[in-house]
């Protein structure tokens, strides 16, 4: 299994910066959620190590046909409502380590082999990765409740 606690530093190392301003309970609670998503069946996670160090890592979980997330302002699209999906839920590259090529093939390798029709995430429209997502081809499909997110998917 991977270090949780390793995986949880650099999380709170990318999650304290703006926009989202993180805690160390935060990352506490993302080591909590990391580790039970990892017991369910789908669960995927993917990492880059760079100079001996853990650069980047992203996960998700293979999701039955017609889940869709909690947070959701609206329900899928038509391309997306019946089928499984795969939801991302976190994808993270320390901040000395982006531009490297690292988040592009961490998301590419942790969605080449899925066998889902498509993939969601949630991602602040604040970010910087929001816009990264556009550009790799990742489209808007519903608010976030909280309003200052959005689901994106892209067909897999």
């Amino acid at each position: 299994m991977p270090d949780w606690a390793e995986l949880a530093d650099l999380y709170h190392e990318v999650y304290r910066e703006p926009p989202y301003g993180e805690t160390e309970a935060d990352a506490a609670r993302f080591r909590e959620a990391v580790a039970g998503h990892a017991q369910l069946p789908g669960f995927a996670l993917e990492t880059v190590h760079s100079g001996g160090m853990l650069a980047g890592f992203a996960y998700g979980v293979g999701r039955e046909p017609g889940w869709w997330p909690a947070l959701a302002g609206g329900g899928p699209p038509s391309w997306i409502a019946g089928s499984p999906l795969f939801y991302v839920y976190e994808f993270a590259v320390r901040p000395g380590q982006r531009g490297r090529g690292h988040g592009r093939a961490l998301l590419e390798t942790l969605l080449g082999a899925r066998t889902e029709p498509a993939a969601v995430l949630a991602a602040a429209t604040a970010a910087p990765a929001h816009a990264l997502y556009r550009r790799w081809g990742w489209m808007v499909v519903a608010p976030v409740k909280t309003g200052a997110s959005e689901l994106l998917a892209r067909r897999l």
